[in-house]
Parts: C-alpha cells; structure tokens; sequence
C-alpha cells in the first residue's frame, strides 16, 4: 500500500504529441520498434500506473455508526451536467460517505477534457483517489467517435470518493484477455483494481474499487477477481467492502463463436424466459465462478445489493447499444435476438453492478434504477447503494 506525502497529486503529463504519434501505429510489434516510444516508454509507464489524489476535504468523525456508500460506473463522465444533477437531487448519492466510481475520464475529449474525479469530488466536499487504466489513443468508443474535441491527457480509470481520511491505497493489475492497443477505442495499458485503506471512527476499512472484462469469458473475469482477492487478503485488513462493474453479464463477447456457443448453451438449457432470468442471477449458473472467489476471500454479497433490480438495461431500442451489438452479433442474428425479446419490450434486464463485504453488515441496499436529469440519462449502468456498520452478519 502506498503512504501519500502529499495531502494533493495531479496526474499530469505532456505526452500529447507522443499519443498522436503512437495512435498511427498499426501493431504491437511496430510499437515496440518504435524510436519515440522506446525514449518515452518510462514516461509512459509512470502514467498508465500512476495515481492523483487530494484528501484535503477528508476529516475525521468522532462517534462511529453507519455509513453509506454507492457504487456507479458512470459511463466515462460524458453527461456530466446530468451527473451532477442527479447526485444534487437524489440524497442517497449527495449524502454518501463513499463513492465507488468506475470509466471515469481524465483530460478526455468526450467528457468535455475535465477532471471528471476531482470536479465531482470538489462539488460533494469529499477526498478522492483515482488510478489510471488507459491512456486512450482514441476519440472514444463505436458512439464516441464523433464529437470533435481532441484528448488532452487522454486518462482513464476509477476512483473512490470519500469523505472519511484515506491513509493509504494501492492498485492490483488485472490480466488482459485482449490487447486493447488493437481495440476499435484504441488504448495502452489494462483495468486495475483500486484498493484504498480508510479511517472509520472504529477503525480501518478496505474498499476495493473493482471494474471487470465484459468482453472476457466468465472464467476470465473469475481471474481478474482471484488478483483483486488476494491484494485484498495481502493487506491483512479485517473488514473490506468491494464494489463496482463487475460485468456478470454470463457470456463471451469478445467472440463471435463463443457468443453463438453460450446463446445455444442458455437457450437449449434454460428457453428464452428461464435465459433472461439467468442474467438477473448470475451468481447461480453462468458467474459462478467469479462469486466463488469472492466466497474463498471471505467476502458475501447477500443483503449489500438489492437482488431483484435491474443494474443494466440491454436495451435494442438504444441506437448506441445496437451499434455495438452489431459490431459482434450478425444482423440476422440480432433481428432473431430482437423478436424474442419482445416480451421485454426489447431491453433485457441485468444485474451486472454488485457489493460484497467482510466484515460488516449490511442494512439497507437500493439500486436507483436509470436516474436521469431534464430528461437525460446519466449511465447504462444504475447505482447501487449499501448502508453498513461494523461486524460479522448474524446467522440466517
């Protein structure tokens, strides 16, 4: 775990020209012939592990008693002004000790080149650290190409807000199963899992900031969470709450042929009903695994989320969805898909979004479903909600 000696540390660069020229690359093996990557390759790496932090809002509480903290994966920050709407009006977000945040962007053209961590932090009062995944070589994804702003510092990552001091924290590489430099949003490094030691009134808590793989099979996420697992079990810290995306969404997107084998496997095992069901239990079937290591590392997920809420919409009728679904599924194939989700109206029900805790109990989880301001939504994804106190679950 790193001590910070600064109570402020901003995540800056002027790497600019360097990602223009490293954007032209075609391959991984040019990359690595490269003359200006190979003179800027340190520089690079500093920044892809890097953190920026200001815990000058942080304080000190002196009784202890629950606390509250919601996890979102914001979809970049883009809609930042219904962001900000959103957690201004609803007192679930406004009034959270802790903010679990994952694709937060830093310097990046389609969320305007703000600091989206500091700038949300600055606005609740609240401390934060946010660690670096990508430098993003790219304007963005499939619908986040054509905006016209060019990448600043080009950063993206996850963050935790806290309003409770952060004493120290630390972030878990999680294996790649793809290399992202050849991605359509075309990027270098790879997701980390942010760990962060704060003071509660009644002692240390760990909170892990967790983003997985979608595109990843199932056993592949259950790989990047045995490394976030055992980071946690190495800082020998009692009581944990973990958070964030962990994309239980029961399938192999980054393959066409695995896509087709797991829709046969789900619809000859399961039908259409008893298929879509599966995605709002992942942990029953399909995700097993990944919650396997969770229960290995001590770590339950049962009262943190509210487990018959949607915390992502597969929506058809969302052209940026069908967009990307078209990028990996047939058009036949989705025109079928579009049919038989016509009893849903379209939009398949999900739960990919999850707590999951050690050491504490939970007392109330909510999933505010698709919070929108003036009519605009913030995120794909919903937040989730946990209020907890210290001690182990009683008995059921």
């Amino acid at each position: 775990m790193i001590v910070p000696r600064a109570d402020s540390f901003a995540l800056v660069h002027e790497l600019g020209p360097v990602l223009t020229h490293l954007a032209s690359i075609r391959s991984r093996r040019a990359l690595a012939r490269d003359p200006i990557y190979r003179r800027w390759r340190s520089e690079l790496a500093r920044v892809l592990t890097g953190f920026e932090w200001d815990f000058r809002a942080c304080a000190p509480r002196a009784e202890p008693g629950p606390w509250r903290a919601a996890a979102w994966n914001i979809e970049r920050g883009k809609r930042f002004e219904a962001l900000v709407g959103v957690v201004d009006a609803e007192p679930l977000l406004r009034g959270a000790d802790f903010l679990l945040l994952t694709e937060v962007d830093i310097g990046m053209g389609r969320s305007g080149n703000r600091n989206i961590a500091r700038a949300l932090a600055e606005r609740l009062g609240m401390g934060y650290v946010f660690a670096n995944y990508h430098l993003v070589l790219a304007p963005g994804d499939s619908a986040e190409r054509e905006h016209g702003v060019a990448n600043t510092l080009a950063l993206h990552g996850c963050a935790l807000l806290s309003r409770y001091p952060i004493r120290s924290f630390a972030a878990v590489e999680l294996p790649e199963f793809t290399d992202k430099f050849h991605a359509l949003e075309k990027r270098l490094g790879s997701k980390r899992g942010l760990l962060c030691e704060v003071m509660l009134p009644d002692g240390p808590l760990l909170i892990a900031v967790v983003h997985l793989d979608p595109f990843a099979p199932p056993p592949h996420r259950a790989r990047q969470m045995r490394a976030v697992v055992a980071a946690i079990e190495a800082t020998r810290l009692p009581r944990v709450l973990l958070g964030g995306d962990l994309n239980t969404n029961t399938y192999h997107l980054g393959s066409k042929i695995g896509l087709a084998r797991d829709i046969v496997r789900k619809l000859t095992r399961f039908g259409i009903t008893g298929t879509v069901r599966q995605y709002m239990t992942p942990e029953e079937v399909f995700e097993r695994e990944v919650f396997e290591v969770l229960r290995q590392g001590g770590l339950e997920w049962s009262g943190f989320t509210d487990p018959g809420v949607v915390t992502l919409a597969y929506d058809l009728n969302d052209p940026e969805v069908r967009d990307k679904s078209l990028a990996y599924l047939p058009t036949p194939v989705l025109r079928w898909l579009e049919r038989r989700l016509a009893p849903w109206g379209g939009a398949v029900p999900m739960r990919v979004d999850h707590f999951a805790g050690r050491g504490l109990q939970p007392h109330r989880a909510v999933t505010l479903v698709q919070p929108q301001h003036q009519g605009v939504r913030v995120s794909d994804h919903s937040p989730l909600v946990v209020e907890c106190t210290a001690g182990d679950r009683s008995p059921d």
